[in-house]
């Protein structure tokens, strides 16, 4: 009996940190550590969304911390048999339960306003940071958040998945070592 108790709350624990999200994958190009000035492209992969309670998948949020700058977007996620609409690239979006989003992509649903998409998946996407100008060691910190309609207010049927930011990068601006030339006393 200990033995099923075991097994039903390590499941349980399992759903718990991750309702509706699962199969995450991510490229760095080139891969880390980086120097001011240096140039990365993020490749992302939600394998697939699990639409709990009809909760659609609605936007992903890319966190940078404050050692990036330059932030492009290279390549939209798709919409595999998913709602009619498209992803828009958004740099700010406060959503009607409130939650202020961006930077990155949300889902604009042409039939139903405030809708994410009902495909459940895959989604990849690319964008392109820069490490920024600096003589301290930033943070260069990389996450995303997927987020279902159900948290950004657009629909509103219970048991909204709320899943913790996916890890792509920790680190921080690596700086060259200062060298300085002979000083000659005369």
């Amino acid at each position: 009996m200990k033995k099923v108790l075991f097994i039903l709350f390590l499941l349980m624990g399992l759903t718990a940190s991750s309702q509706c999200i699962s199969n995450q994958s991510f490229t760095l190009t080139p891969v880390g550590p980086y120097q001011p000035g240096d140039v990365v492209v993020v490749d992302y992969t939600l394998g697939n969304f699990s639409q709990l309670n009809a909760n659609w998948i609605i936007a992903f949020q890319i966190n940078l911390g404050p050692g990036w700058t330059n932030l492009v977007p290279l390549l939209t996620p798709g919409n595999p048999n998913g709602s009619w609409g498209n992803w828009i690239w958004d740099l700010q979006n406060t959503f009607p339960s409130g939650l202020n989003f961006g930077p990155g992509w949300r889902f604009d649903n042409t039939l139903s306003l405030n809708w994410g998409t009902s495909s459940s998946g895959p989604f990849t996407m690319r964008f392109r940071v820069t490490v920024g100008q600096t003589c301290t060691p930033d943070n260069l910190s990389i996450s995303m958040n997927v987020f279902g309609d159900c948290l950004t207010g657009g629909w509103s049927n219970g048991a909204c998945c709320s899943d913790p930011a996916y890890n792509i990068y920790n680190g921080v601006v690596q700086l060259p070592p200062i060298t300085t030339s002979n000083i000659n006393h005369f």
